[in-house]
């Protein structure tokens, strides 16, 4: 049973104070009963970031650096890069320097996907396109029906076949002016015994023979590079003289 305290009693003043000053303590010093946590709303987490459509719109992508091919002169590069922005399925593509001399492997096998050069072969250019002097240099480049002179330009890849030429030839399509008369001047992908080193090392200037305008490769070269570009690959053909 609660305990009245008469109203004469000199405690009956002191109980409103203190309850009052407890109640004072509690607002200052954020402690509440259980029941008025219960109570009281919960905090909410932060309010989301602002949706990407309210977010200043980003910049402009930063322009492609161009590559650095330690292992080709600076005018393959320029024409790995070209070729690379061309619309092409194929996975591979192919740049010929006609630049180089012809002992020297110079038609560049590329990944279009990393961009790298995968492997470089020696290729034979036309006896039209070498000139008076026979040094194994291209200087010469033709369009025209026999000429049997090599010609520049973009290249795609077209159909193999078997014909005069030992094993698989291929035929490529003139996709430029400048190699426009490729599939009916018979410009094919084949090989012939004189791109073999030991057909001309030592002799014939120390170069190796010509062809009438073909892309002419030793057998295993042949073979490599018809395997790795049949089925439409671009092949860029460039002459660009230091």
């Amino acid at each position: 049973m609660r305990k009245v305290i008469p109203p004469d009693d000199p405690r009956a003043g002191w109980l409103p104070r203190r309850t009052a000053m407890v109640a004072l303590a509690a607002a200052v010093g954020g402690c509440v009963s259980n029941r008025y946590l219960r109570d009281a709303p919960q905090p909410t987490s932060p309010p989301p970031s602002a949706p990407d459509a309210e977010r200043p719109p980003a910049g402009p992508p930063a322009p492609p650096t161009s590559r650095v091919y330690a292992q080709v002169p600076p005018s393959v590069g320029r024409a790995i890069e070209h070729v690379l922005k061309q619309p092409s399925d194929h996975a591979k593509a192919a740049v010929l320097d006609f630049a180089a001399h012809s002992a020297t492997p110079r038609f560049h096998l590329i990944d279009r996907v990393s961009g790298d050069v995968l492997h470089s072969f020696r290729v034979a250019h036309g006896h039209g396109s070498e000139g008076k002097r026979e040094d194994g240099y291209a200087e010469v480049f033709s369009n025209e029906h026999g000429s049997n002179a090599s010609s520049l330009g973009l290249y795609q890849t077209g159909e193999t076949y078997r014909g005069v030429h030992p094993g698989l030839s291929m035929r490529m399509d003139g996709l430029s002016p400048t190699n426009s008369n490729a599939r009916s001047r018979f410009i094919v992908i084949h090989e012939a015994s004189y791109m073999d080193p030991e057909s001309w090392k030592g002799k014939k200037a120390g170069r190796p023979g010509r062809s009438d305008g073909c892309f002419v490769f030793s057998k295993a070269d042949r073979d490599a590079v018809i395997s790795q570009l049949q089925g439409g690959a671009l092949i860029y053909a460039i002459y660009e003289k230091a």
